[in-house]
C-alpha cells in the first residue's frame, strides 16, 4: 500500500470517527505517515515501507477495530524501529527508565540490610532516574542523526495539506 494512499485511508478513518481512543491512533498512523513522506528517503526505503503497509492489511475489516490497529501501530512502529532505525520521539529514555525501575529493584534486594528501609525507594528512584538520563542522551543522539519521526499530535494540525 502506497505511502500516501495509506495517510488518505487514515484521514477519512478520523474524520468519520467520533470515538476519542480510535482518532488517537489513526492519528499517530497520520503523524508517522506524514514524516515518512515529508523524509527524504530512498526508493529502496520507500518501497520496504510500502511493501510492510500492505503486508499489515489494514484494510480488513474486524469487529475489533480499535484493538487491532494498535497492534497494527505498535507493529508498523517496530518495523521502522527494527528496518529503519525510526524511532519515536522519548523512546529510548522510556526503555532507559523501565530498565532502571527493573534494575533498581534489584538493586534495592541486594542492598537491603546496608540501606535498611530506604532502599527500595533508593533503588527504584534511583534507577528510573538514571535510566530516563542515559535514555534521554540516547534520545538526543538519534534526533542528532535524523533518526526520531515527529509524532507530537496536536488537536489544531490541518490535515487538508497531507
Amino acid at each position: 500500500m502506497k505511502i500516501k494512499r495509506t495517510l488518505n485511508f487514515f484521514l477519512n478513518l478520523k474524520n468519520d470517527s467520533n470515538e476519542k481512543s480510535e482518532i488517537k491512533i489513526y492519528a499517530k498512523f497520520i503523524e508517522i505517515l506524514l514524516d515518512l513522506k515529508n523524509r527524504d528517503l530512498t526508493q529502496k526505503q520507500v518501497q520496504s515501507i510500502e511493501f510492510e503497509l500492505e503486508n499489515l492489511n489494514l484494510n480488513s475489516e474486524s469487529d475489533n477495530g480499535k484493538r487491532i490497529l494498535k497492534q497494527k501501530l505498535s507493529q508498523f512502529q517496530k518495523f521502522l524501529k527494527d528496518k529503519h532505525s525510526l524511532v519515536y520521539e522519548g523512546y529510548y529514555a522510556g526503555i532507559g527508565a523501565g530498565t532502571g525501575i527493573v534494575l533498581g529493584s534489584i538493586f534495592s534486594i541486594l542492598f537491603q540490610s546496608e540501606l535498611g528501609a530506604y532502599s527500595i525507594l533508593i533503588g527504584i528512584n534511583g534507577g528510573m532516574i538514571l535510566g530516563a538520563i542515559i535514555g534521554g542522551i540516547r534520545d538526543s543522539e538519534a534526533k542528532k542523526q535524523g533518526r526520531v519521526l515527529i509524532t507530537k499530535i496536536n488537536k489544531n494540525t490541518n490535515y487538508n495539506n497531507a
